[in-house]
This record gives C-alpha cells, structure tokens and sequence, in this order.
C-alpha cells in the first residue's frame, strides 16, 4: 500500500431450436444501446454511480479506494458531475509513511486519509478535502480549477465512461465478444483519450508513446433497456504482474439531477493555496505507467 501512496504523492481498477436461435439473432440486431443512451441526454437528468478500484501483484491484494457519484446530463452528453473519493487507507498508514516531517508536502499527503469531493460544471472543478483540503485559507472549503479534471482520488476510479455516447460507440465498436446483455473487448489510452472528455479529465495529460498503447481490458453490461448498468475495467501497471481492476455500477437511469457550484464565499483560488499545493502539476494518475 506504501508504494501506492507514494504514487500518487511522487506525481503530488440453453434452449436449442431453430425459433430460439431466431429470436436470439432478432434481439442483437435490435439491441442499441448507443441509441438507448442518447434518449437519456435531458438536462436536469443523469444517472448515479459507484465504482470499487482493487490493485493486485505478488505481494498486494486488496481494495484501494472507492468512489460514489452523479452525473448530470445536457442535450449533448454530460454536462455536470458530482463524487466522493476515498481511499482505504487509515491516517495511520500516512503517518508511517512521512513520520513526524512538517514538509509542506507532507500535509498534503494527509489529507489523503481524508474524502475527496469533486464538482465538475463545464469545464470548472470545485475539489474539497482530500490532498487540497489541507491547504484551503481558513473560512474557505472548496478550491476552483478552470478546466475539467476529476481530482486526485479520482483519477483511481473507473478511466471509462460508457455513459458518453462517443465513448459507448467506441467500445462497442472494439467489442470482441456480443451476447444479450453483455459485451467485451480492449481499447487502447490513446483511442479513449480522443474520444472521451472523462478520460481526458481523468488522465491529466495526453498519452503517448507506450502509454498511448497500453490497453484497457473491459466488460459491460446492459439491462433489457439497453442502457450500462456495470462495466468492468482491468489493466496492468508498472508491468503484467501489477494488475487494476475497476468495478462500476450505474443505477437511476434518467432521474433528476441538479449539480450546483459551492456558495462562492466558501471557494478559494489556486492563489489562495497554502505553501506546497502546487496545482500546475497535479498528481500523475494510477492509471499511467
């Protein structure tokens, strides 16, 4: 666990029959659920989520985090977000790690102990708790970010978003095996970062070279409305043996949602930031090698 802390620091988951066969090749060929998906984009509607990252190698097997959230949709996809990131890892699992040091650096690592909340509206972030949360100025709990990114946590969630129309179509596109309800396949960073505004605010910066060629392996499953109600991605990290798997449930399919930015009078600037939170290098992602 030490050296995943440290990661995040360093940078800052049969009926036979003719009739049967016949009305199992009717049901693929009318399934969309691109087209499912799309009927969902209303404002003041969204979709909630919850996702569980475990990280697995020789010597580590055990849960690293787990994210709760909602997403908003507008006429052309998602317009606003909302999660909580937390990591399982105790205030006492930090300590062991940085000791008594009071390195300005240092307190931001405990915070890492610590929720993380992330509001995304647009192309504006609001991040509270967490690494920034120990820097905030006092009477001030959110920190604004122009430009869309998930936080730091965050970046240890799900990397896809099949709630993406272009996304969905893309992985759709990619899928090796097709059953009812189920699809498979691989996609690689760099095809998921050009066609995915999620992972875009997930990975921080472009893939390239080898990393734009790592490959995400990943499952999804529809309900009989076509639409994702869990997707599975795995793939490796620092080598084959270093293994991520990101389990994602979506429930509440075209309920209301309403994401609003914090009171003003609680937000503090990248400026008003104390000694050691840098925000023009935010913490390189689980996901990249």
């Amino acid at each position: 666990m030490k050296r995943y802390i440290a990661g995040l620091a360093c940078a800052a988951t049969a009926v036979l029959g003719v009739p049967a066969l016949a009305s199992t090749a009717h049901a693929q060929a009318a399934a969309d659920p691109v087209a499912a998906l799309k009927k969902q984009l209303r404002s003041g509607h969204g979709v909630k989520y919850s996702d569980i990252t475990k990280v697995q190698s020789a010597d580590i097997r055990q849960v690293l985090g787990d994210r709760q959230g909602t997403l908003q949709f507008g006429a052309s996809g998602i317009s606003a977000s909302d999660q909580t990131t937390k990591l399982r890892i105790k205030a006492s699992d930090i300590e062991a790690l940085v000791g008594d040091s009071e390195d300005e650096k240092a307190k931001g690592l405990r915070g890492l102990a610590k929720p993380e909340r992330v509001v995304r509206i647009g192309n504006t972030t609001y991040i509270s708790g967490g690494f920034f949360g120990e820097y905030l100025p006092e009477g001030k709990t959110w920190l604004r970010l122009p430009g869309a990114n998930l936080g730091i946590l965050g970046t240890t969630g799900q990397p896809i978003n099949p709630a993406e129309p272009a996304t969905l179509k893309a992985l759709l596109a990619h899928a090796v095996t097709k059953r009812p309800g189920s699809y498979s396949g691989k996609i690689t960073q760099g095809e998921l970062y050009k066609v995915s505004p999620w992972y875009r605010a997930t990975a921080i910066y472009k893939p390239s070279g080898k990393a734009a060629k790592s490959v995400l392996n990943w499952k999804l499953f529809v309900g009989g409305d076509q639409l994702p109600q869990r997707l599975t991605t795995t793939y490796s990290r620092g080598g084959r043996d270093n293994i991520v798997t990101i389990d994602t449930r979506y429930s509440g399919w075209g309920s209301p949602v309403s994401v609003k930015a914090p009171p003003a009078d609680q937000v503090a600037k990248p400026n008003e930031l104390g000694e050691g939170a840098d925000t023009s290098t935010m913490p390189i992602p689980l996901l990249n090698n």
